[in-house]
């Protein structure tokens, strides 16, 4: 890997960009997307807006982020993918769980409940050491709510309904929650989330056979304040997704592509600690988790077989507070175990793919003075793989960070950074341990990332601007049926942009998003599964009104994507599309005790592949991705006690 990256392709590309800041009648401090001084590319979804748009699935959840385009369709198809980078190349938590593995390139790896959700972060392209092992391309947080977060002060204990109607696919969503304090130092919240829906109709009115949902969440969260410096949490969450779906769930459904009853689960227990004391040396987190995901498929003629992954880690950091020194040390020890399943024959592999995985990091926030910030970090990490045909595979190294923010003066900020981040081979997609191998001679993955922009705000508005350009040199992909091996280098180039500005009951916001990852010279396409794929020049618009004498907020949101021209040898271009999403949420008794909530997805009823579902038969070159859902009014009745 080359030590210098060339920042020059880079200087004429910074335009506008940074966070934007959202307030409501109903939380007025909630954000909405917002950067941290010491990784402006962070940016965080909230909790209001997850519920003003009705969020079911991965797309609702990142519908307003310019940079990250969800392909797939519907649920269980999903995939995620970053300034064009797919999640296999991010380090994704939930609570700090850590979610390894990747079961079947034609569908996605990531399930979670919305409903859940207390706020999710995404960091955008390898950057600080505390973003996790592996994060090539950056990483993805998920956060769950507490019971406090649902408490009210003085309340003992309180219950949320919510009951959803969703006209698209005749279905609907009933979810209840339950939380309390059992004593004054330990609460409670359970969850029960269901998801019943037909078949997803696009926007030519065209039913897309077995897109069917029928999904079930399970979750109990338990907090412990042992004293007033240190917390207890514990979770569980079981998640199911059934259905009789394509083989090939992203693909329309063909004679090539039949449908077959599948499973899909994902249980997740995690223990969390936190230890804040007075001692500015002291603070202290760590995690102990266990995450199990599996899918099964099962023809009609057939027997069941499927495959998973299962992890059991521990992580763990403190932040010693030196006063111009922010500093942060800890540990990741992580064991992922590949398997498959298949009662009724000897065709699986010849046993389990194992990987123990041990990292080391530090990360310094340094205040050199009023103006300057600096950060440097290092991870090290070391992957010791014992594959699923009984050869061991080692690799480790190192990840170094370093940045710098400037305030020139109280409104305007420069900010740069580089990063290097390293992942050693892992356990290989799940479904492929019966009969793909890797390459002789395989190799760790390493990425360089370099960016730099500004940041500016000024009363209510806020605008800025962010540049990058990075590398990721030998992806490991399957580049022929059997054989999965490093191919070459993932270049990536663009810039993020966002302006905002708050009224006093009227927030607007504009992001635009334009990356451009190539692997070996081409566009990346759907045929790069497990890397990324092509996307076009994105902008997001956001408005949002407030009418406190009505109890009523109002709000739009626009997702705008420009044709893309320039795509793989082989592949069809993407042509652009406009989408756009209406909601109003009204509190008739004005109180959040009771609120209603009428959404509209697709007001236009546009019929529209996403770039990030823009499937090509290599046979015939025809499109066989699955067009996204057309008009869905959705309907929400949310009822507190």
């Amino acid at each position: 890997m080359s030590p210098r990256l060339p920042v020059n392709r880079l200087a004429t590309a910074v335009t506008l960009a940074t966070a934007v800041q959202a307030g409501s009648v109903f939380a007025e401090d909630t954000i909405l997307i917002t950067g941290k001084p010491v990784d402006p590319n962070q940016t965080t979804v909230s909790q209001e807006q997850l519920e003003q748009y009705q969020a079911t699935d991965l797309e609702d959840i990142f519908s307003q982020n310019p940079d990250v385009t969800v392909g797939g369709s519907f649920g269980v198809a999903q995939k995620v993918y970053v300034r064009g980078i797919e999640d296999t190349m991010l380090n994704v938590t939930v609570d700090g769980a850590t979610q390894a593995g990747y079961l079947f390139h034609h569908q996605g790896r990531l399930s979670v409940e919305p409903e859940l959700l207390k706020q999710v972060e995404v960091n955008a392209g390898a950057g600080l050491a505390t973003d996790g092992p592996g994060a090539l391309g950056g990483a993805i947080r998920f956060i769950t709510k507490d019971p406090e977060d649902l408490l009210r002060e003085g309340e003992q204990a309180g219950a949320l309904v919510k009951l959803s109607y969703f006209d698209n696919t005749e279905g609907g969503k009933a979810s209840s929650s339950i939380f309390g304090r059992l004593s004054d130092n330990v609460s409670v919240l359970t969850s029960l989330s269901k998801v019943d829906t037909g078949n997803i109709v696009d926007g030519n009115g065209n039913t897309l056979a077995n897109t069917k949902t029928e999904q079930e969440n399970v979750y109990l969260k338990l907090v412990a304040n042992l004293d007033e410096t240190q917390t207890l949490r514990f979770s569980h969450e079981s998640r199911y997704d059934d259905g009789r779906r394509n083989v090939r769930p992203h693909f329309v459904a063909a004679g090539w592509n039949q449908a077959n009853k599948q499973q899909s689960r994902r249980n997740t227990t995690n223990v969390q600690y936190n230890l804040n004391t007075e001692n500015p040396l002291l603070d202290f987190q760590g995690n102990a988790y266990f995450t199990k995901s599996y899918l099964t498929q099962q023809p009609d003629d057939g027997a069941k077989d499927g495959a998973g992954v299962k992890s059991i880690g521990v992580n763990g950091h403190n932040t010693f507070d030196l006063g111009d020194h922010k500093l942060v040390i800890g540990t990741d020890l992580r064991r992922d175990t590949g398997y498959y399943i298949n009662s009724t024959s000897t065709t699986g592999p010849n046993q389990d793919e194992v990987l123990d995985l041990v990292g080391l990091y530090v990360q310094d926030h340094f205040q050199l003075t009023d103006a300057w910030l600096l950060t440097a970090g290092m991870r090290y990490d070391n992957y010791r793989l014992n594959d699923s045909t009984g050869t061991n595979i080692n690799s480790d190294g190192f990840s170094p960070n370093v940045g710098v923010r400037y305030s020139v003066n109280e409104n305007l900020d420069l900010h740069a950074s580089y990063a290097q981040a390293f992942r050693g081979v892992g356990v290989k997609e799940a479904y492929l341990l019966n009969f793909a191998t890797y390459g002789a001679g395989v190799k760790a993955e390493e990425a360089e990332n370099v960016e730099f922009g500004f940041d500016y705000e000024a009363g209510d508005l806020t605008l800025g601007a962010t540049a990058f350009y990075s590398e990721i040199d030998n992806p490991l992909r399957r580049t022929s049926r059997s054989v999965i091996t490093n191919d070459g280098k993932v270049k990536n180039k663009g810039i993020t942009a966002s302006l905002g500005y708050d009224w006093d009951h009227t927030r607007a916001s504009i992001g635009y998003s334009r990356s451009r990852p190539t692997l070996n010279g081409q566009p990346l396409s759907d045929g790069t599964m497990a890397v990324g794929t092509a996307i076009g020049d994105t902008v997001s618009l956001n408005l949002e009104h407030d009418l406190p004498k009505y109890d009523l907020q109002l709000g739009w949101s626009s997702n705008l994507v420009q044709r893309l021209t320039k795509v793989a040898d082989g592949r069809a271009e993407k042509p652009g599309y406009g989408v756009h999403d209406v909601f109003a949420k009204w509190l008739p008794t004005s109180s959040e005790d009771l609120s209603l909530t009428v959404t509209v997805k697709n007001l236009f009823d546009k019929q529209y592949l996403d770039h990030g579902s823009y499937g090509v038969s290599t046979d015939s070159g025809n499109i066989i991705g699955l067009p996204e859902a057309g008009r869905d009014i959705r309907l929400t009745l949310a009822m507190r006690f």
